[in-house]
């Protein structure tokens, strides 16, 4: 399930392929999930009419803080996929690695043979959705996903022939001075799904279901990098402090070390977290959510 191309690197990236239930690992190290396949509705927009629509998958969506791992993580967002009555939904985030090549974390709940030929064409990080992602800050439909190439409508087709007839993509982006940025896309098998105002309560928990995922994930990569990087509480700070602008003498006033110590200690840990410079560091543990659990306040 995991691809490490060093010690200090949480993974390159984790596929995970979901119908239901019972877990198998496939030699090409993605996670699949079968059983029962996912319940599938004629339209979304109608399930959305019915009574307790709302408050089934509210229920669903707040299980999904509990998970302890990314099975249990895949498994949950598959009962929140359920309760929408969509045919599936993909789950991608890009984590910048400090210079390095970006990985990758993707959950696919949805039909197995979908994520196989997905995993096997590229990245979902080269996926016309995740491209819209990235440029969008507000969620949006397949209507607003530009096909600029052969590649991307084959890409496209792939999507459509597994229930992706129709699509709601809402990004979630890390912050304004964070290069991560996380995915979801919810799809139907029904054209035309999620257009129009009957839509608007789905889109509502579609954005109420990303930012649990994102934030699931921001706790699950704080504590891999962590543990990967063997990074103290002092580290943390220390990268904090460089994230915010601070020089070496700045730092060593605030601290009480000497800057001569102070560099040392920066040296040690950017041979642990595998980058060439403090800066690029700070940014790795800013992508993997450190910034938010440092007590560094803002510069005087």
């Amino acid at each position: 399930m995991e691809r490490a191309s060093s010690s200090t690197r949480a993974w390159t990236r984790i596929h995970c392929v979901s119908l239901r239930h019972s877990c198998t690992l496939n030699s090409n190290g993605s996670l699949t999930m079968s059983s029962k396949e996912l319940a599938q509705h004629s339209s979304i927009r109608e399930l959305s009419k019915t009574e307790n629509f709302a408050a089934n998958v509210v229920a669903a969506i707040v299980q999904i803080p509990l998970a302890n791992s990314p099975a249990e993580l895949l498994d949950r967002l598959a009962k929140v996929t359920q309760a929408i009555g969509a045919s599936g939904s993909i789950y991608t985030a890009g984590i910048p690695e400090g210079g390095r090549e970006t990985s990758s974390f993707s959950l696919f709940a949805c039909h197995p043979g979908f994520a196989q030929a997905q995993c096997t064409t590229g990245s979902m990080l080269e996926h016309p959705w995740f491209r819209f992602a990235r440029r969008h800050t507000m969620p949006g439909t397949n209507h607003q996903v530009p096909q600029q190439d052969n590649v991307d409508v084959q890409a496209i087709d792939l999507a459509n022939q597994y229930g992706f007839r129709s699509c709601l993509i809402v990004p979630t982006p890390a912050g304004p001075d964070v290069d991560r940025l996380d995915m979801l896309c919810i799809g139907s098998a029904t054209p035309d799904d999620f257009e129009g105002t009957q839509a608007q309560l789905v889109r509502t928990l579609a954005r109420a279901l990303a930012a649990e995922l994102h934030d699931w994930l921001t706790r699950h990569l704080q504590e891999r990098l962590r543990e990967a990087a063997r990074l103290h509480t002092h580290d943390v700070t220390l990268l904090a402090m460089e994230w915010q602008g601070m020089g070496s003498k700045e730092i060593a006033q605030r601290t009480g070390m000497t800057a001569t110590s102070v560099n040392s200690r920066f040296q040690r840990i950017n041979a642990r977290l595998h980058c060439r410079n403090r800066r690029a560091s700070a940014q790795r543990a800013a992508a993997h959510g450190l910034m938010e659990s440092s007590q560094v306040g803002p510069q005087s």
